[in-house]
């Protein structure tokens, strides 16, 4: 009988150590759950433009991507801010970023759980092409100076960059379409809508449209654009309003 009692007891003490065993690591799993992760050092490159976003309300956001190289019109919206880096539009950032995910406990309501801390800027650089983002004005066609008896009849274009749209008039309809990729020389549209009023001379708005589908590059002197087919040649050529 008192060996009996004796495995009882054993039994019992070994299944009250493992209970407090099991408790203890149940404890020390949440604490390291509760606990920022090792933080991480990425490289972002940083658009030239913010771009408008929807947070908890409307907002400017900056454009980025990551990675040791840029891809063109690869851009995401990134909505938290990084500590200690003060953008400057107009400019081409290359930066390496330290990422340091936040305890569930610390994230604050509507934010990130990701904190971002800028360790260096790598690179800074005016962003060239943000002078296409301007209203134009048609000035020739393939070379030929356009000359109107009616100068509301001159077709004009506003390239936005920070919307990535075109828009204006081929002077008689409203025309207006995506830019789906701009670099420094480079500047491909989307398909190209139109508005459709019926003008007695739909000569120029017709060779202004179709000429606007076939832009694949353009070029910038002083206060004159040409906008470039595949072969680079010219086929609209506008001067920058003031």
């Amino acid at each position: 009988m008192m060996r009996t009692k004796n495995l009882v007891r054993a039994s019992i003490a070994a299944a009250l150590s493992t209970s407090l065993l099991a408790g203890c690591s149940a404890l020390n799993s949440a604490s390291t759950g509760s606990s920022a992760a090792e933080p991480t050092t990425q490289t972002y490159w940083v658009n030239s433009l913010k771009a408008d976003c929807v947070g908890v309300g409307p907002m400017k956001c900056l454009q980025v991507q990551k990675g040791e190289k840029q891809v063109s019109g690869d851009w995401q919206m990134f909505y938290a801010p990084i500590q200690g880096f003060d953008y400057e539009q107009g400019y081409l950032y290359k930066l390496r970023v330290k990422e340091t995910r936040l305890p569930a406990d610390k994230v604050p309501a509507d934010a990130s759980s990701i904190a971002y801390e800028l360790v260096e800027v790598l690179e800074k650089q005016a962003d060239s092409k943000l002078r296409l983002h301007d209203i134009w004005v048609l000035e020739a066609i393939e070379g030929q100076p356009l000359e109107l008896s009616n100068e509301r009849q001159r077709p004009r274009l506003e390239i936005n960059l920070q919307e990535m749209r075109v828009s204006g008039t081929d002077g008689c309809n409203r025309v207006f379409g995506g830019i789906q990729e701009v670099t420094a020389d480079k500047m491909v549209f989307g398909p190209i809508a139109a508005t459709q009023m019926a003008c007695l001379n739909m000569e120029v708005p017709d060779q202004f449209q179709q000429r606007l589908s076939n832009v694949r590059g353009y070029s910038l002197q002083g206060l004159k654009l040409h906008l470039l087919d595949a072969r680079g040649q010219p086929m609209l050529s506008f001067q920058k309003t003031d």
